[in-house]
């Protein structure tokens, strides 16, 4: 009788020794997500900063050199910047997926990455960058953003309706990450 328990001692010891392991892990993960989660923020933060200072330079110290604008080098500008957008999602997403476990959650988190930075650059965050960070403010409500798309839609385009509109695309892409770490939790 004495044997059976001290077996059931050493047996439930070893349970909560490794229930305690499996805990620690879990922090352990949490922590690791969480980290990931900031260092890709960064990166996010750092890429658009980057380029708003590359359309400043374009836009902001060229034309000070004499730089004139003209639609024959401005679209191929154009093209090439938002190109530049679609590929650093295209490698943040890749180079998440290949660096997982390739779960279907990380299938989606590489989507939402895709998905973020494509939505923070038609709201036109390093706009927002540009001006702020920049050239010292965003202009005066009564100045047309004729560059913008949206201009040429809406027939106006302001510097309110930008902070709107990027503020709405930020809410979106919030929005996914809260919908895309929920629905992983439930599973």
């Amino acid at each position: 009788m004495i044997f059976l328990s001290s077996h059931h001692s050493t047996s439930e010891a070893y349970l909560k020794f490794l229930d305690a392991i499996q805990t620690r892990q879990r922090k352990v993960t949490q922590m690791s997500d969480i980290l990931k989660g900031v260092a890709v923020a960064f990166s996010f933060f750092l890429f658009f900063s980057l380029m708003s200072r590359i359309d400043f330079l374009v836009h902001g110290t060229l034309y000070h050199h004499g730089l004139q604008f003209s639609y024959d080098w401005a679209i191929d500008y154009w093209i090439i910047y938002t190109a530049t957008f679609v590929v650093f999602s295209i490698i943040v997403s890749l180079m998440y997926w290949l660096g997982s476990s390739k779960t279907v959650k990380d299938f989606k988190f590489s989507l939402a990455l895709l998905a973020t930075v494509n939505l923070l650059m038609i709201g036109g965050v390093q706009d927002i960058m540009f001006y702020v960070f920049w050239s010292g403010g965003l202009p005066p409500n009564n100045v047309i953003w004729w560059w913008a798309p949206w201009s040429y839609l809406l027939g106006t385009w302001t510097s309110l309706m930008q902070i709107a509109f990027t503020s709405l695309m930020l809410c979106a892409a919030i929005s996914l990450w809260i919908y895309v770490i929920l629905k992983s939790n439930l599973e």
